[in-house]
């Protein structure tokens, strides 16, 4: 459903009312509270704490993600057509999907005028990643599992949705700037082997081998961005596209709470469950040896998130969680380079 708002193009908190998500969830509710949480890259997003007028009623919260009020996010998102694809994902891809995924009660998108909004079920809330290594092992596995599951789903297929080379494109220049401008928290973090790694690739090419598998990959599967409601319900689908499976699995492995803990020896067994589930699930002609090749080929451009969210918020409370992202990766470039 596309609506124009000559008045207010930019859905917000404003507009959300017990008419209209009483008419979307098709039963009678009351908004209790409006909770704005930690905004996302380039949305704004609320959890609608909801009182039922019927005991029957089951809904005691969505989650409503908006286009952000900010215009510099705006504009990241209109260059990487973060909006569009949410949108395309819960219309097209969700329903054909095995992994769990909220259920979607509403989604709009508009590109002009900007209106962009999509109510979702409130997973978030559910069981989180556990905050000790020690019970996290077990579910990391599963959550590696249902990962190839994903990728093996739309494996080679052909797809007319973006692509990582186009996300690629988009990002080369930024990756430079942000890479020269805090070449000291780079180097500090990711230690002098694996700087240099990462500083020849984004000076000399900055290219993913070629040829790689391609399939459908979230590209920022981390905690925050999923529950363990049905094993794995996973969120947040503002980046996707076709690209290497390995970048969803490395990505994973450097954003894990207490990452930095983790030896290589469990690193090396999530890879093999991963790689023997894909086998399993019927893909072919996919080696253990090309695997950790596109593995250890994608790891240069995981740095690129973390040093670019420290350019926008340098200071922040979020700076050292994104210098330990990046302690873990260098770690697993020397392990993997």
């Amino acid at each position: 459903m596309c609506m124009t708002r000559k008045k207010n193009p930019i859905f917000t908190k404003g507009q959300i009312s017990h008419a209209w998500l009483s008419n979307i969830l098709s039963e009678s509710v009351t908004i209790r509270q409006i909770q704005p949480l930690a905004a996302g890259y380039v949305s704004d997003v609320y959890r609608i704490h909801l009182q039922a007028t019927d005991l029957a009623n089951k809904t005691t919260s969505v989650i409503v993600k908006t286009a952000s009020l900010e215009p510099a996010k705006r504009m990241i998102a209109s260059q990487f057509k973060s909006y569009q694809r949410e949108y395309q994902f819960y219309r097209d891809i969700a329903p054909e999907l095995d992994l769990s995924t909220p259920e979607c009660y509403y989604k709009h998108f508009h590109e002009q005028p900007l209106s962009f909004c999509l109510v979702l079920e409130d997973v978030s809330s559910a069981d989180r990643y556990p905050d000790t290594r020690a019970s996290a092992q077990t579910i990391d596995e599963t959550i590696v599992k249902q990962m190839a599951g994903l990728h093996q789903s739309h494996w080679n297929l052909p797809s007319g949705l973006p692509t990582f080379i186009d996300n690629l494109d988009q990002i080369g220049a930024s990756y430079r700037a942000v890479f020269d401008r805090h070449k000291s928290i780079a180097h500090g973090c990711l230690g002098d082997f694996a700087w240099e790694v990462v500083r020849d690739y984004i000076h000399h090419g900055f290219k993913v081998q070629q040829p790689y598998p391609s399939t459908l990959i979230h590209v920022d599967i981390k905690p925050d961005n999923f529950s363990l409601k049905n094993d794995l319900t996973l969120f947040d689908w503002g980046d996707y596209c076709f690209g290497p499976p390995t970048f969803d699995l490395a990505n994973f492995m450097i954003n894990t709470p207490n990452s930095h803990q983790a030896c290589q020896r469990h690193d090396l067994h999530l890879m093999a469950i991963y790689h023997k589930t894909l086998l399993e699930l019927g893909v072919l002609n996919y080696s253990l040896r090309e695997f950790h090749q596109d593995f250890q080929d994608i790891l240069p451009l995981l740095a690129f998130t973390p040093l670019a969210l420290i350019n926008a918020a340098p200071g922040t409370s979020k700076t050292d969680k994104l210098r330990r992202i990046l302690q873990q990766l260098g770690q697993m470039i020397e392990w993997h380079c």
